[in-house]
């Protein structure tokens, strides 16, 4: 057998249980592929809670609406700030009266007595206590300011929260990524095991037995990329198609374009290496387990 050939030993010597093989691993790649671009979406619990919480400018209500409306955009052009909206006090009105239905007549009595206010939500990956401070310590010396709501005492809290609640999620990946990786290493080696005899038989005429562990590790690695690159394709697919008909995936997860974005670009490249990595490194434990086992 050629040193080109030893590539693909093991597709040469069993074709069908490899093609099984791979097509069961295609599914575990899936599902973590799914796992980690829900994680690089919506950064844990980030999104929600950027969706959930707001910081809240209390406008005198004496602030016309023009003048509002152009706080709202100079706060929206803030680093931390993902959106900044202006609503005016007939908008207050609204949402008060529809939250405590039966004091119209309050209205009716002298006049609308709620100012406008300006609705601020911070970018995800910038939801910090730090963020938060520092769009107080723009908002607060302007005199068109009344009052500056950011969620109290619990706000810091739930932000230091939130970091804990983030890292078990990853940490839950991480697990599930090496569930898989000794699956993958447990098939490994008991394919080698069962083609020790023939491994035995090329290295008795002249093959090198390190150069064939390396050669299926390197092919091993390459199919697992293969994998990993396909099932981020579909995973993305599949969020792209929940994203067009359910707005609570968007609020939660994330928008899928957003993966173009450089730092997501980055991310899924390291998965992209770190699976090819893994699964050539499980075809190296799985090899040598082998031959420990046999002797």
């Amino acid at each position: 057998m050629s040193a080109r050939s030893s590539w693909w030993i093991d597709w040469k010597l069993s074709p069908g249980a490899l093609a099984r093989e791979t097509a069961g691993r295609l599914v575990l790649f899936l599902v973590l592929a799914a796992c980690f671009l829900a994680l690089v979406l919506s950064g844990g619990v980030d999104r929600f809670l950027s969706r959930q919480w707001a910081i809240t400018a209390v406008l005198r209500l004496s602030v016309p609406e023009a003048e509002g409306r152009g706080i709202a955009a100079k706060v929206a052009g803030l680093p931390p700030v993902e959106s900044a909206v202006y609503k005016g006090p007939e908008d207050a009105w609204k949402e008060f009266t529809a939250a405590y239905p039966g004091v119209e007549a309050l209205r009716a009595a002298g006049g609308n007595p709620l100012p406008g206010y300006v609705e601020i939500h911070l970018r995800p990956g910038r939801l910090s206590e730090e963020a938060v401070a520092s769009v107080a310590a723009a908002l607060r010396p302007l005199p068109q300011v009344d009052e500056l709501l950011t969620g109290g005492k619990w706000a810091p809290r739930i932000l230091r929260l939130k970091r804990w609640v983030n890292a078990a999620f990853w940490a839950a990946f991480a697990l599930l990524g090496a569930a898989f990786f000794m699956v993958f290493a447990v098939q490994e080696k008991a394919r080698a095991a069962r083609h020790a005899a023939d491994f035995a038989f090329l290295a008795e005429r002249g093959a090198s037995s390190r150069g064939m562990a390396l050669r299926r590790a390197a092919a091993t690695a390459f199919c697992g990329g293969v994998l990993a690159l396909l099932s981020l394709g579909a995973a993305a697919g599949g969020y792209v198609l929940v994203d067009s008909r359910s707005t609570l995936a968007r609020s939660v997860v994330g928008p899928p374009p957003e993966l173009l974005a450089p730092e997501a670009l980055t991310l899924l490249g390291a998965f992209l290496v770190s699976a090819a990595l893994l699964s050539g490194a499980a075809s190296l434990i799985g090899w040598r387990s082998a031959l420990s086992s046999a002797k």
